[in-house]
């Protein structure tokens, strides 16, 4: 049954995104609205052709507005309270798929144990937008500048899938190298980060301070023995079709001792790293210059700490 006539259900559609739809567009007439109360409902309901979920709908609502999408469904994941789920649980750190960036920024236990996550917090969009985002629909879109995805590549995140086959834990890393990376009617459950001790940094350069889509991040992810780097995750956002790892940067970084030349090699090898995933694009000069600043901010954090002589 469609909801579309609701002053609550529209004043719920367009506050996701903060732009409205004319109230005379007709494609509303073609759209059903469903509002879960539990995981399996979703799921069930986000099965029908042309179902779509309904997370923060930051980007949802606006890719509808520009008819880059034409949803048959939106499923509500707004009152399904198994998907807010956050807090520590054994050696990790659980955020459901519909925890928001303001709630993630508020979090003293993000701050201290995934401050990469909570400085990408920082500089996602307006404090309206971060009240409404959330990290499931921040993967769901999975925009080559999605500000979480850098972040959570470097602290290790693993996300837990449900579909009709049936509950799934991946590693992130590995689930950004699938074709596609969710297929239609897959319901993202919780993030889980590992509490390891790592120390993190995060950084990114956008047109306009935090109410900027990323033109390039970085996230870094740390575990020191002393002055020594015993193991390290870096990843890079905005400079492919999606944040990766880079993987042979890091194995160049590992097993040093950080001082001046170990920060040099970090932007000298961040900046190769850029130059041979944009080829010769036009954004390739530009962006291989700029990811060095970048990389010296998200390392600021050993700095800070006076982890250089």
């Amino acid at each position: 049954m469609s909801d579309y006539e609701s002053g609550d259900t529209l004043e719920r559609i367009y506050g996701a995104s903060g732009f409205y739809m004319d109230i005379d567009d007709r494609r509303w007439l073609d759209v059903d609205y469903v509002k879960p109360l539990t995981a399996l409902e979703a799921l069930q309901a986000g099965q029908g052709k042309g179902a779509c979920y309904l997370a923060g709908g930051t980007d949802l609502i606006l890719q509808w507005r520009r008819q880059q999408i034409e949803p048959r469904t939106l499923v509500d994941l707004g009152g399904v309270q198994e998907l807010k789920t956050f807090g520590r649980e054994g050696r990790c750190v659980v955020i459901g798929s519909m925890v928001t960036f303001s709630e993630l920024l508020r979090s003293d236990l993000v701050r201290e144990e995934a401050t990469a996550l909570w400085l990408a917090c920082q500089t996602m969009g307006s404090p309206a937008i971060r009240n409404q985002a959330t990290l499931g629909g921040n993967l769901g879109n999975c925009s080559p500048a999605a500000d979480a995805l850098p972040a959570l590549l470097a602290l290790g995140a693993q996300v837990s899938l449900m579909s009709e086959s049936g509950l799934e834990t991946v590693d992130l890393a590995e689930l950004l190298q699938r074709q596609p990376v969710l297929f239609p009617g897959t319901l993202i459950g919780d993030f889980r980060l590992p509490l390891n001790g790592w120390r993190s940094g995060f950084a990114k350069l956008g047109r306009r301070s935090a109410l900027a889509i990323a033109r390039i991040s970085v996230a870094v992810s740390v575990k020191l023995d002393g002055q020594f780097v015993s193991a390290i995750r870096i990843a890079l956002g905005a400079v492919g079709p999606r944040a990766f790892l880079a993987q042979d940067l890091a194995d160049v970084l590992n097993n040093r001792e950080i001082n001046g030349e170990w920060f040099e090699l970090a932007i000298t090898g961040a900046q190769n790293v850029v130059r041979e995933a944009l080829g010769d694009r036009a954004s390739a000069p530009y962006k291989r210059v700029a990811v060095g600043g970048v990389m010296r901010e998200a390392l600021a954090f050993l700095k800070a700490e006076g982890e250089v002589p």
